[in-house]
């Protein structure tokens, strides 16, 4: 993937109307463009023990496509120790069920999954599935690891229900290939928290929702920012 190019199509998000009025928007703006274009020219590589434990899943947000790549081995690892905790806070128990028209979401957004997708190092034997939402107005809902597991859950008397735990956002670029899909995955979100709430809620109340301004984001422990 072109980095640079894709760092470039991101120029309307700095210009859009959603930043208009607010005297946050040249900070949020320079940091961006900053963390962006120094992550597309110098992308740093996450180690992956196992290379066919990672996952290609093409996004496309505002016509531009990438590919996030996530590590199936450390979602598995994150899973086990998340579930040690006295309350899990990263993969989130849900039960969906599929409407009349055979699809399956959480509100307006949807969930879909790849049945073909190879999935060398998941164990045939278990029954997780997992999903992560992308950046998307409303935000698309993928699964990411357990694909194959989905079409068994539609049978039998509960062929209606599919259990998953969902990724909380803000842990989902943990999960990611390298900086740059990690930077682009937040300023993304950053993206869609802005268009959605720039008209519903106050300056003071909607800046610390954006990633780019808290204090502790996936940005600082990758060393981003």
């Amino acid at each position: 993937m072109d980095y640079e190019a894709l760092y470039i199509a991101q120029s309307k998000h700095f210009d859009a109307p959603f930043l208009k009025g607010f005297s946050f928007a040249n900070e949020w703006r320079n940091e961006w463009k900053r963390i962006l274009r120094a992550a597309a020219r110098a992308p740093e590589l996450y180690p992956v023990q196992r290379p066919e434990a990672v996952y290609s899943l093409p996004h496309s947000f505002y016509d531009t496509q990438i590919l996030f790549q996530f590590d199936r081995d450390k979602l598995w690892d994150w899973f086990q120790r998340d579930g040690r905790l006295k309350e899990r806070r990263v993969f989130l128990p849900r039960e969906l069920k599929m409407n009349g028209d055979g699809e399956v979401g959480i509100k307006d957004s949807q969930l879909t999954w790849d049945p073909d997708a190879p999935e060398p190092t998941v164990d045939p034997a278990g029954k997780e599935i997992f999903a992560a939402s992308l950046p998307g107005l409303p935000p698309p809902l993928r699964v990411v690891y357990g694909g194959q597991r989905v079409e068994h859950c539609f049978t039998g008397w509960k062929k209606n229900k599919l259990p998953i735990h969902l990724i909380q956002a803000e842990f989902t670029p943990a999960f990611l290939g390298d900086s740059f899909q990690v930077a682009l995955y937040l300023f993304w979100m950053d993206v869609c928290i802005l268009s959605e709430n720039c008209i519903k809620l106050k300056e003071k109340d909607l800046k610390p929702l954006l990633h780019i301004f808290r204090p502790s984001s996936m940005l600082t422990v990758k060393g981003l920012k």
